[in-house]
């Protein structure tokens, strides 16, 4: 980074997923690797880079990769509901940061998009009025937002239809909703995901180096 100067764009897009109930999901190879991956990652990357970002005069950009996930509870999504909701406080409060000690040249848009047909969440049910996003569509949005800097991307609209249902209804009434109307709360119950590499195994009698 010292040849190169500090970056003019970071964007923070590692994540992974398990579609588990709460009570399913193991200590390490579940909830501490979900937060360290979706929730952590993001930040002990962005405080690397950073202060030299700080330094510079030129106008910058942070894009922090949420999910519609971090804003509307779903079941089978608790750690990584909650790892994105990190994502979401952390990015917002970095922005509004940045706006009050008079560095608002560095602009942070945090992206919360619904689920994205990357095979990622592979086998997840349909939510009323909403399609599967694509790759290139997300990632058109994005990169148009991010030049603008705006500070959020919520897509598609129905993301952020359920989102302000959410903020406005009682609790049981937008429950009802997000269960027997939209289908969010049932969106988890066939989900595949994409399968993950094996570890490396013992060939011809030598171990592996792990």
């Amino acid at each position: 980074m010292a040849e190169a100067g500090p970056p003019h764009l970071l964007i923070n897009n590692a994540g992974i997923a398990r579609g588990k109930y709460f009570w399913e999901h193991a200590h390490d190879l579940d909830i501490e690797l979900i937060m360290r991956i979706n929730a952590l990652a993001p930040m002990h990357i962005t405080r690397a880079f950073l202060p030299a970002m700080l330094e510079s005069p030129d106008d910058r950009r942070i894009v922090n990769i949420a999910s519609a996930g971090g804003l509307v509870s779903n079941p089978r999504m608790s750690v990584y509901s909650s790892s994105k909701w990190a994502v979401v406080g952390w990015s917002d409060s970095l922005r509004l940061e940045l706006e009050k000690t008079g560095n608002g040249r560095i602009k942070t848009t945090t992206v919360c998009p619904n689920y994205i047909s990357t095979g990622m969440f592979k086998g997840v049910g349909k939510i009323l009025l909403t399609r599967l996003l694509t790759p290139e569509e997300v990632t058109n949005t994005v990169w148009t937002a991010m030049k603008a800097g705006k500070p959020y991307v919520i897509m598609p609209w129905t993301t952020q239809l359920g989102k302000a249902l959410k903020g406005v209804l009682p609790v049981r009434a937008w429950d009802f909703l997000a269960d027997r109307v939209f289908g969010i709360y049932n969106t988890m119950d066939s989900f595949v995901g994409r399968k993950e590499p094996q570890m490396p195994t013992a060939v011809s009698g030598q171990r592996t180096a792990r």
